[in-house]
């Protein structure tokens, strides 16, 4: 007699997927309601995972969470689109035990976040919309312009102090003294005893030549965005 083998359905049983994110792969710890199920190691792609828990757990309702890093929120994003439940929280957030904190490996975090999404002790940050994230990016990128355009302008300023090259007042009687026409004088400069310095200082006003031109275009495009 022909044993009737009944097919694995999980309708109405939440699972729980605790995932650790890392650039080349993923430690995903997996919780049912009750019972922990395994942790495993896989490729940072959402579709690998989502196929792990239908295949596994078929018709449950799923539930995921990592913490907001490097990584961004695309993963989250994906996860949500293929039917998981994700929630992205903040690593200062996740309650630790002094155990955790002095064993920490890739498999105790994925454990906590699982068994702590299960008990609902995770509050989730808000994540802004895929549009936000790249106007704030752009705002972003002209900080950092803005900051290491001082930063090469300093560098050229403290070479010319180095070789005991002054600059001329008429320069530094203005507190923005960084006009064309001084930086047309700092490219005739001919203090350098040698190739090498006349060589390496070109470099750095080089440098500030072309973040100014990058800092231009991004600031066109902030003025189009705030229009």
């Amino acid at each position: 007699m022909q044993t009737q083998v009944k097919e694995l359905d999980f309708t109405g049983h939440n699972i729980y997927a605790g995932i650790d994110v890392h650039k080349k792969s993923w430690q995903v710890s997996v919780y049912s309601e009750k019972l922990f199920h395994k942790t495993f190691n896989q490729p940072p792609k959402p579709e690998i995972l989502h196929g792990y828990l239908t295949k596994h757990f078929p018709n449950g309702t799923y539930f995921s969470v990592y913490e907001a890093g490097f990584s961004g929120f695309w993963a989250h994003d994906e996860l949500q689109s293929l039917g998981i439940s994700n929630i992205v929280v903040n690593p200062a957030d996740v309650p630790t035990t002094n155990k955790e904190k002095k064993r920490k490996t890739d498999k105790i975090d994925s454990h906590k976040l699982a068994r702590q999404l299960r008990s609902g002790d995770l509050e989730a940050i808000y994540i802004h919309s895929r549009k936000v994230l790249e106007d704030r990016n752009l705002l972003r990128m002209r900080r950092t312009l803005v900051k290491d355009l001082s930063r090469n302008k300093n560098r050229v300023k403290a070479d010319l102090y180095f070789f005991g090259i002054e600059i001329p007042e008429q320069f530094t009687k203005n507190p923005s003294y960084w006009s064309k026409r001084f930086i047309k004088w700092l490219e005739e400069q001919e203090e350098h005893q040698r190739w090498t310095g006349t060589a390496s200082f070109q470099i750095l006003i080089d440098q500030v030549k072309s973040l100014r031109t990058q800092l231009l275009e991004v600031n066109k495009k902030v003025r189009a965005l705030s229009r």
